[in-house]
């Protein structure tokens, strides 16, 4: 079984996984790996007894293209602390300036001539002055780019709530548009701390096994609709699709368990503003109120009629 190495380019960024091949290394070795568009030196945070770590095939990893000289070595730590200062810097410019913008990223070229700066703002940010500063000071050409949240998300890495690295840092190559829909036609809790990933957006998990809910959940009673088995009459307050049962309330308000065969019947109704209906009680008690209407409507119209 092949290896997998975990490497990390600095303290702040997740791992990415490369190829051992024949090589030979341990966790603290520094290596030369394929980055980008070139090359550059990580060390080896771990390595995986197992040839997927997120699951996918083996041979989508990069190989580690050779152990670092002490040179690179040397070089890759003077790079790394050129980083960090830029960082500073950076952020202390951005608050003279009373830019409203937050700095995400750093990346410095091998050859030291060159400085991108990834952002995130709200709006679009006149920060020419901002380069001024930081050409000067730092004697590179600088680069901002600005990025959206997702795109930080991706770029900074971490964990998302299931325990697993975020998906968009691990394999995502292209972001999908997620909507609310499809949280509803998972009938999951639309709370934003259960939907919503690190960068604040709908988690891009909701699009993974929502085509499986909506066929299963063809021919299911929607949730408010009036159901009726051979000695039963009751409202659906709530339905599991991948068991393919539905809870329901009857007219006492004692909850059931009902299996789709059970089911005779499905009437959807809504009360008269096109609500759904939560309690049978509230049905009944608007057709009564509607009754009334109806009756005094007649008897005002008796009173006015023309003698």
């Amino acid at each position: 079984m092949a290896e997998v190495a975990a490497i990390k380019f600095s303290d702040g960024q997740m791992p990415r996984y490369y190829r051992i091949g024949s090589l030979e290394v341990a966790i603290g070795d520094s290596c030369v790996v394929p980055y980008g568009k070139g090359e550059t030196v990580g060390f080896v945070a771990s390595i995986e007894p197992h040839p997927c770590p997120m699951g996918a095939a083996c041979s989508h990893y990069p190989s580690i293209t050779r152990l670092a000289s002490e040179k690179e070595i040397a070089q890759w730590r003077k790079l790394r602390a050129r980083e960090r200062e830029a960082m500073a810097l950076c952020k202390r410019k951005v608050a003279e300036h009373e830019l409203p913008m937050k700095i995400s990223t750093v990346e410095i070229d091998e050859s030291h001539n060159k400085v991108v700066f990834h952002f995130t703002a709200d709006k679009r940010v006149d920060f020419r002055a901002l380069v001024r500063d930081l050409a000067g000071a730092l004697r590179a050409r600088i680069e901002l780019w600005q990025i959206g949240v997702r795109d930080e998300a991706k770029i900074l890495d971490g964990y998302g709530v299931c325990g697993k690295r975020l998906c968009c840092a691990g394999y995502f190559r292209e972001f999908k548009p997620i909507s609310i829909r499809m949280a509803k036609n998972q009938d999951i809790a639309l709370a934003p701390s259960k939907l919503s990933g690190c960068c604040g957006r709908l988690m891009c998990c909701l699009a993974y096994e929502e085509p499986n809910y909506v066929a299963m959940a063809e021919g299911m009673p929607p949730i408010g609709a009036l159901v009726r088995t051979d000695d039963l009459e009751a409202l659906v307050v709530d339905r599991n699709i991948l068991d393919q049962s539905i809870r329901v309330a009857d007219r006492d308000e004692k909850l059931h368990t009902l299996r789709l065969d059970e089911v005779r019947e499905v009437v959807e109704i809504r009360d008269r503003k096109g609500r759904r209906v939560k309690r049978l009680q509230d049905l009944e008690e608007e057709a009564e109120e509607a009754e009334q209407g109806d009756v005094s409507d007649i008897l005002a119209d008796g009173e006015n009629a023309p003698q």
